[in-house]
């Protein structure tokens, strides 16, 4: 195993450990729009990140916060409904993201790997950053966890148990901004929200309780994200394909056959 290898499987691994109880609330609470907003608002990262000579990382997680913040001052003035709000948001970004590089004249630079993810471009500090910021995210998410689950149940129960229910909200979408700083590398633009979406769906299938439906997300997005790591990488160490499309690709096909079960089980019961 050569050390790239190892490197796209440690932040591959990191990312998915992440996104899979993250993705539990982006499911619970219909989040799935806002990530595809957080998602779009990448590029305008990554164009900042080379006019400042900064890690696109830290671009996109600038740019992802104040993604988050234009919504929720937004949401508070109550002129327009969230899903309009996420839409226009969302693509004003997308479209500032491809007009700055094209104006700074970065046209040279290789967009297809930021959209669909490469593993030639990681190395072992890139790795291990993803693995910090990965260490962030579920330590925050294991203390928000009671609160975040009482919000998900009524907002009218948690508020009468004291949580703030609109940081909590906030403190999620903080959240998902970080994680799509430290997995576009990998997933890429177009494909993170899947990361999110379909391994929480898919333990949803199963699951009888929350805690159950975290646990089963993160085992499905860790093995599909290793194998797609793994058919992606040659034994050079170099990808020949792009590891986004694959990982979600092999996602789909596992939701696909749990899904049949999961309808032939229920068919049966019904019996």
């Amino acid at each position: 195993m050569t050390d790239q290898m190892l490197s796209a499987i440690i932040a591959g691994l990191a990312i998915a450990l992440t996104a899979a109880p993250l993705g539990c609330f982006v499911v619970w609470r219909r989040m799935a729009y806002f990530g595809d907003g957080l998602s779009h608002s990448a590029l305008l990262g990554i164009a900042l990140g080379l006019l400042f000579g900064i890690s696109s990382q830290v671009g996109i997680l600038l740019v992802a916060l104040g993604f988050a913040g234009a919504l929720i001052f937004l949401q508070s003035r109550d002129l327009l409904a969230t899903d309009t709000l996420l839409g226009l948001l969302a693509h004003s970004t997308l479209a500032l993201g491809i007009l700055a590089m094209s104006l700074m004249g970065f046209e040279h630079i290789d967009i297809h790997k930021f959209l669909v993810g490469s593993i030639n471009a990681l190395n072992a500090f890139s790795a291990y950053l993803m693995l910090a910021g990965s260490v962030i995210c579920i330590a925050t998410l294991r203390w928000l966890w009671p609160g975040l689950l009482l919000m998900v149940t009524s907002e009218d129960l948690a508020q009468a148990e004291g949580v703030p229910v609109r940081l909590y909200e906030t403190g999620l979408m903080v959240l998902m901004a970080l994680l799509v700083a430290i997995s576009i590398q990998l997933v890429g633009i177009l494909l993170i929200t899947s990361l999110l979406i379909i391994p929480a769906s898919a333990a949803r299938l199963f699951s009888r309780t929350p805690e159950q439906m975290a646990v089963g997300a993160s085992i499905f997005a860790s093995a599909t994200v290793l194998l797609g790591i793994i058919i992606t990488t040659s034994p050079d160490g170099h990808d020949h394909h792009s590891p986004g499309p694959i990982i979600v690709s092999i996602m789909v096909g596992v939701f696909v056959a749990m899904l049949m079960v999961r309808l032939i089980a229920q068919r049966i019961s019904r019996a």
